[in-house]
């Protein structure tokens, strides 16, 4: 068994100082001034902002805290600006406070707080909290070990690019953790996270190459010269005698299902839904899609509690919501529902779409809720309910998958 190299173990800190941000009113004089390490100038524009509660300079004056650009390093500080940036949704701040937790710095040590982070900025979409959030699952840090919660992290980073996670994946299939061995998919892994140029991965998919017969290395090259952006990464092991496809075989979880209403004017219907059960705190996840959800998607779901607002680069007529249909307890009750997390999309108009917390009678209804929130177990429901310029009623009847999900709500 070949290890990862050591310092490849390490969390990645994708702390952007000096980078661009959000072209927005009040930031361009500071953010321009980071940009040529005017670093005085840079606190004297953004400092104001930051003290009116304005997240992204919030998040730059907590990093020149931390690094000591323009104000002495003081990493306390810079912990408390970031977590402000962070608790108003700020992604790089929250995938930024998760490093500085598993490091300690400024902050005693805490991995459990770092998870919490970590799965912020991951269930956002951010690939390095993404990866980061697949290692700790992979090192059994701040929460239980899970290999195979750590390949569907690991996924989800590498499906954007994101190459040390490509990397890890090939890792898995070549040492057989979290996954079946296979060195058709360890190469395939290793030649998509190679197109970097880094020597490193180079070198591993050259030597995995050495193990390929000639038809497993046309296999393994198909693969990988197939791979785009945004695509899953090769991930299904075939049976013995069968060649591999590029995508995992999974039977979906048997659902009836739907949803109905109007996103900004613009009428939405679903009867297409996929579930996933985050077991540790008893909070689940429904995805209502326009079109059908092919049984890999419904796996991925299952484990990732995400769905994609987009396929093939087209815009998807879709609506999530994560909630705690028991409040924290392993049984559902009406009652028990004080909010829901809601995500819609509308492909004939994305902006028509929303991310918004509900509260309970102000914001819906749960007409009925009932079953026992456990895997294999059964929920049925019905929600009603409005905000602003939208109206929705999700009907489901859905049976939970076996396995637990990667993420999802802390149940109180």
């Amino acid at each position: 068994m070949r290890p990862l190299p050591g310092h490849r173990l390490a969390l990645v800190a994708l702390a952007a100082l000096f980078l661009s941000g959000p072209s927005l009113a009040g930031l361009d004089e500071g953010l321009d001034a980071l940009r040529k390490q005017d670093y005085a100038t840079a606190a004297k524009e953004l400092r104001p902002l930051a003290d009116k509660g304005d997240a992204e300079a919030q998040y730059r004056i907590g990093l020149m805290y931390n690094y000591g650009k323009g104000y002495p390093q003081d990493r306390r500080q810079g912990v408390a600006w970031l977590r402000k940036a962070a608790t108003q949704g700020h992604i790089a701040a929250q995938q930024e406070l998760g490093v500085i937790y598993v490091n300690g710095e400024g902050v005693p040590k805490n991995d459990k707080e770092a998870v919490v982070w970590f799965r912020r900025a991951a269930d956002q979409g951010n690939p390095a909290a993404q990866y980061n959030l697949g290692l700790m699952y992979a090192k059994g840090a701040g929460l239980p070990l899970d290999n195979a919660q750590a390949i569907a992290w690991f996924r989800k980073s590498a499906a954007q690019g994101f190459q040390i996670a490509q990397f890890k994946l090939g890792v898995a299939y070549e040492n057989g953790q979290g996954v079946p061995k296979d060195p058709v998919y360890a190469y395939a892994n290793y030649a998509i996270a190679a197109r970097g140029g880094y020597k490193e991965y180079v070198e591993y998919r050259d030597d995995m190459a050495k193990q390929l017969s000639p038809a497993q290395m046309r296999t393994a090259l198909a693969l990988a010269d197939d791979w785009k952006v945004g695509d899953p990464m090769p991930s299904h092991v075939a049976a013995a005698g069968s060649s591999p496809t590029t995508a995992a075989a999974s039977t979906p979880v048997k659902t009836r299902c739907s949803a109905a209403g109007s996103m900004g004017g613009e009428k939405f219907s679903a009867a297409n839904c996929a579930v996933s059960l985050y077991g540790d705190a008893h909070s689940v996840a429904i995805w209502f899609n326009e079109d059908a959800i092919t049984a890999d998607e419904a796996a991925a779901f299952q484990l990732s509690s995400y769905a994609d607002g987009a396929k093939g680069g087209k815009q998807r007529t879709m609506a999530t919501i994560m909630f705690c249909p028991g409040g924290g307890a392993a049984t559902a009750s009406p009652a028990a529902i004080k909010s829901i997390d809601l995500n819609t999309n509308h492909a004939k108009s994305p902006l028509a779409g929303a991310q918004w917390s509900l509260e309970a009678q102000k914001d819906f209804k749960v007409e009925k809720m009932s079953g026992d929130i456990k895997p294999g177990g059964v929920l049925s429901g019905r929600i009603v309910g409005s905000r602003g310029n939208m109206s929705f009623t999700f009907d489901f009847d859905v049976t939970f998958p076996t396995k637990d999900a990667a993420a999802g709500l802390t149940c109180k």
